[in-house]
């Protein structure tokens, strides 16, 4: 009787259950991203694959999250949050012990790396939704900010826990995390959240041409972006046929919205402005999170010689700096509006971006160490007001239409910043190369004898500033996003009355 009664489903609402699995859920989410593209080149070794299949294992996987995201704040709506959260967890625990234990065949690595992907696509939808509906309006802003903090778990944190997982522990323990968590969110959620009652009529008249356009449209675009850099862009029919499906579908997809009332891909949400420009500028965020989540870990690597656990101290520093950030960031938040949150972050991150274009050959993790505290203060700034900005100007009742396109934000976007970072880092060492050669005239006397020590010392000094100057560029890049990022968020209007924004001051005539 005692063991049923642990087992059963919950009769009612346990708020603090909810926060803490949906949370776990999130967390998970971005941090098992981390871990497995860090990893990816063991993984070739262990499973035998070349570069381009296992590159398709990562588009499997992050791609395939694309498929579940935009559909889950409909279907929690349909079935409830607790099937939408339950059986998938238990799912993505089978297939995390399968892949490392059982799989082998090509083709079957791919599907179920794929499904793990479909079973994290459910947790980051419903995380804001459900933790602000099940804690006091008071403790909001501490969710807002344990939101923000699994952008820094996953990436910064995530990145040196990859490297130690697979050079001090074992390479299976990259899959097993999701194997071990998967289970207990599963049981959570059965444990925190009552089974809803299922809409019947509302799942037969559902969308599900427009579902299947939408949710195609994405992955096909995220697929084309993914693959553009490693198959030579143009040079690519799969490439440029998947980037130019997924337009077409995704345009064909807002006329949908536009000719249609009850669309799934529904625009009511933007008609609000704010919405629209706090959206472009989480789509920009994809490119103001470089310097920690690429550019000074590639350099560490590249420059340094340095293990992805080696390296991982500078994310380590990242991490902690975010950590400690936040309560500030908590206590601006209830002193200042969110627009105003995010433009100082935005000014920080751009300050940093400047000071990276400082950056030098003999650069290592403590010359880093400055660019790292501030752009993980720029970052917890401006997160936590971006996120606020959300929530304050959301109509609730177009909550579900708003979380259809959320996830371009927050899975496309970073793929295609990623994208656009390294292609133009290569596009600008390669300049830098061909430039720096020019200072090499053949014949020169100085020349010659410097050749007669080596020819290959001075093709490594070449490389070696061409590397710099790649560098540099990159974060002349992120300096400009951001300055396009600040010049938008000028534009944001004040919130409306809420229970987190202050109110505004008002200055009468006795003052």
């Amino acid at each position: 009787m005692a063991l049923t009664s642990f087992f059963a489903n919950t009769a009612r609402p346990r708020p603090i259950l909810t926060v803490a699995t949906i949370f776990l859920g999130a967390v998970l989410t971005t941090f098992q991203g981390r871990l497995f593209s860090v990893a990816l080149p063991d993984l070739r070794g262990q499973f035998g694959l070349d570069m381009l299949e296992a590159a398709w294992l990562s588009t499997a996987l992050n791609g395939a999250q694309l498929v579940t995201m935009p559909i889950v704040p409909w279907l929690a709506t349909v079935l409830g949050p607790t099937r939408v959260l339950v059986v998938p967890s238990f799912t993505l625990g089978l297939v995390a012990f399968m892949i490392p234990t059982f799989a082998h065949h090509y083709p079957v690595l791919v599907t179920l790396h794929a499904i793990a992907g479909l079973c994290l696509g459910v947790y980051l939808p419903l995380t804001i939704s459900l933790a602000l509906r099940s804690v006091h309006p008071r403790f909001w802003l501490a969710v807002m900010a344990a939101y923000s903090l699994r952008v820094s778990t996953g990436m910064d944190a995530g990145y040196g826990t990859s490297g130690f997982l697979v050079e001090e522990i074992g390479w299976h323990w990259l899959y097993w995390p999701m194997a071990l968590v998967g289970p207990i969110i599963a049981f959570l959620a059965w444990k925190a959240l009552p089974l809803s009652p299922l809409d019947r009529t509302q799942l037969r008249q559902g969308d599900w041409a427009g579902i299947i356009m939408f949710c195609s449209a994405l992955v096909l675009v995220f697929i084309g972006i993914d693959s553009a850099e490693r198959l030579g862009w143009s040079d690519s029919g799969l490439a440029m046929s998947t980037l130019a499906g997924g337009a077409v579908l995704f345009c064909a997809s807002v006329l949908r919205a536009l000719s249609q009332k009850n669309s799934f891909s529904s625009l009511i949400a933007f008609g609000n402005r704010n919405i629209c420009i706090c959206l472009v500028i989480a789509c920009l965020f994809g490119m103001l999170m470089t310097p920690t989540s690429l550019l000074i870990p590639t350099f560490l690597t590249q420059m340094g010689n340095l293990k992805p656990m080696q390296a991982g101290t500078a994310t380590w520093v990242a991490f902690g700096t975010y950590l400690a950030a936040t309560p500030l960031a908590i206590y601006l938040a209830r002193r200042m509006e969110p627009r105003l949150l995010i433009i100082c972050g935005l000014i920080v991150i751009a300050l940093t971006a400047w000071q990276g274009t400082y950056v030098s050959h003999d650069w290592r993790v403590d010359q880093f160490v400055t660019i790292l505290v501030m752009q993980s203060l720029g970052e917890s700034i401006m997160l936590i007001g971006l996120i606020a900005a959300f929530v304050t100007n959301l109509n609730p009742q177009h909550g579900v239409a708003l979380g259809t396109y959320v996830p371009i934000a927050r899975v496309l976007a970073p793929v295609a910043a990623g994208a656009v970072m390294s292609t133009w880092q290569r596009i600008a060492g390669d300049v830098s190369y061909a430039s720096l050669s020019t200072y090499f005239p053949v014949g020169e006397p100085w020349v010659v004898e410097r050749a007669e020590s080596g020819v290959a010392g001075i093709a490594q000094l070449l490389a070696r500033e061409a590397l710099v100057a790649a560098q540099i560029s990159g974060y002349h890049l992120v300096f400009w996003c951001s300055l396009l990022a600040l010049g938008l968020a000028v534009f944001i209007r004040p919130s409306p009355p809420n229970q987190i924004a202050p109110p505004l001051l008002k200055v009468t005539s006795g003052t």
